[in-house]
């Protein structure tokens, strides 16, 4: 059937069904080909059994089996805390907790010291997430620990008199 000049489809009219059906599968092409979400990759079991080996604390920070010092009371805003500090055995010099404890044990902070030996700096990590006086009795205790590695410059000794934490 010849369809008269003002009648007969254009070219953009016959396409048009072609080209909204390209426009929709693009998106689906280009969405198959984008890398996964960091988070969806750790659904995958070899993604997830590495990220746990990540983000697991070293055996003697986790089992508590580890070289420590006395504990010590420490009075912070009228509460008494107990402040400890533990390393893992035959390497206190690389791998360093110290522990305050809220009073009652009601809970439980730390800065967790490690580094692969005494040339390098210590990663410090926070665990259970303290708020700043706790990350301050932390510090302090940490360098009450490492005299050495972590004098006060503003007085260029020891942090504490005595040996004393004071918050």
């Amino acid at each position: 059937m010849i369809h008269p000049p003002s009648r007969r489809p254009s070219a953009v009219t016959l396409l048009l069904p072609a080209l909204l059906l390209l426009a929709a599968a693009l998106p689906a092409a280009t969405r198959a080909a984008a890398p996964p979400q960091t988070a969806d990759l750790l659904l995958s079991a070899p993604y997830r059994q590495a990220y746990a080996a990540m983000v697991r604390y070293p055996d003697w920070v986790r089992s508590g089996h580890a070289t420590s010092s006395p504990s010590t009371q420490v009075t912070l805003d009228g509460q008494t805390y107990t402040l400890g500090h533990l390393c893992k055995p035959h390497d206190c010099g690389n791998n360093q907790l110290d522990i305050v404890f809220a009073p009652g044990a009601a809970s439980a902070w730390g800065l967790l010291h490690t580094r692969a030996d005494e040339r390098q700096p210590f990663l410090q990590s926070w665990l259970g997430a303290p708020d700043a006086r706790i990350q301050g009795l932390l510090n302090r205790a940490y360098a009450a620990n490492n005299p050495d590695t972590a004098p006060d410059p503003g007085r260029g000794g020891h942090p504490f008199p005595a040996g004393r934490f004071l918050p």
